[in-house]
């Protein structure tokens, strides 16, 4: 792991599948909707970036936040969203999903 900026912290997409298999982490694709329908990782859940909404955005109810997109540039972008709007630590999954 290594932290992107204060909050933002980059994870490998072995460990978020343990988290996930374990029950420890909610998994946030931020992909369009057509991205989601061709390829997704089980457990995830759908929140486009171009629908973003602070107030919104699932709520990880004290698991970890995990962010995924295609190359982790748009769930690094939201992470940094979450962050101006209170969420104190989220995890952005690097290499995506390709």
């Amino acid at each position: 792991m290594s932290v992107i900026e204060k909050g933002l912290i980059e994870v490998d997409p072995v460990v978020v599948a343990g988290w996930l298999a374990s029950g420890e982490a909610l998994a946030v694709d931020v992909r369009e909707e057509a991205e989601w329908e061709v390829e997704r990782i089980d457990g995830a859940i759908l929140s486009p970036m171009s629908d973003f909404e602070p107030e919104l955005f699932p709520k990880a109810g004290g698991k970890r936040l995990v962010l995924i997109c295609a190359k982790g540039k748009r769930s690094a972008a939201v992470g940094q969203k979450l962050l101006e709007n209170g969420v104190s630590i989220a995890y952005n999954m690097t290499g995506g999903v390709q």
